[in-house]
């Protein structure tokens, strides 16, 4: 794959992120929900849980799910830290979450909730969410790093976004998550190939109309219903079946 690590996370995240960790009284994990278990960062929610934070799961993108997985996600996490799931398209959950914040904070006169996840799980439309129409940034409060988002939710709530810095050590699951786009993939057909391996075929067949042996027939099947034609056919079916993933077209999900 056409992708340098060491340009894709800076010298200075590292240090961004534990400043906001350090700096907020709470922390929303987004997670992806269509994989949550995957989209879960366990060894920053160790380092939270050293400090004493309080954690909140927020599965967001819960409109891509049936509510029965939703709910059965939720119970499950719901034993390690305060779970929601929530959809920043159809506002489903976006109360519950208000009251947790209000649950979980300390008695002070500002309450900074920090956000991490990793990138494109949903932070920004989370935050979104959250204030509506009122979105503005505060200016600059000192003591936090530079450049970092902080956003009023209420009188004594900040949001604090941290920009997307933090990146899965597997290579599938960075490209699954759209943070590279398909058509930059070395070989997008291995990508597939994990996608498949993960996510029960019935939500293949299902969203293409088609039923497949395997990735090779996949692949076959998508060339001939998108009639892509040509040497590399191969490759561009790969790269459709990605996009339709990252876009919500493939309607699945695993746990």
């Amino acid at each position: 794959m056409y992708i340098n690590m060491s340009v894709l996370i800076k010298n200075n995240s590292v240090r961004i992120l534990k400043d906001v960790i350090n700096r907020s009284d709470i922390l929303l994990e987004v997670i992806d929900i269509r994989m949550p278990r995957d989209t879960r960062i366990y060894e920053l929610e160790k380092y939270i849980t050293k400090k004493g934070k309080a954690i909140i799961l927020v599965l967001n993108k819960a409109d891509l799910v049936p509510e029965d997985f939703a709910e059965t996600v939720r119970e499950e996490f719901q034993s390690e830290f305060p779970t929601v799931y929530v959809s920043s398209k159809t506002r489903k959950g976006t109360r519950v979450l208000r009251n947790l914040i209000k649950e979980y904070s300390p008695e002070k006169q500002k309450i900074y909730v920090g956000l991490f996840g990793y990138p494109n799980t949903g932070k920004s439309s989370i935050i979104n969410v959250l204030v509506g129409r009122r979105r503005a940034r505060t200016a600059p409060i000192p003591g936090f790093t530079k450049g970092i988002q902080i956003v009023k939710l209420s009188s004594k709530h900040y949001l604090v976004d941290t920009p997307g810095i933090y990146y899965p050590k597997d290579i599938n699951l960075l490209a699954i998550l759209g943070v590279v786009r398909p058509e930059k993939l070395e070989y997008p057909e291995k990508v597939v190939e994990y996608l498949i391996e993960k996510l029960p075929k019935i939500f293949i067949r299902e969203s293409y109309k088609i039923d497949f042996a395997d990735l090779e027939d996949l692949l076959r099947k998508i060339s001939d219903i998108y009639k892509i034609k040509g040497k590399d056919w191969r490759r561009r079916s790969a790269i459709k079946i990605l996009n339709d993933w990252i876009k919500g077209k493939i309607k699945g999900y695993w746990f």
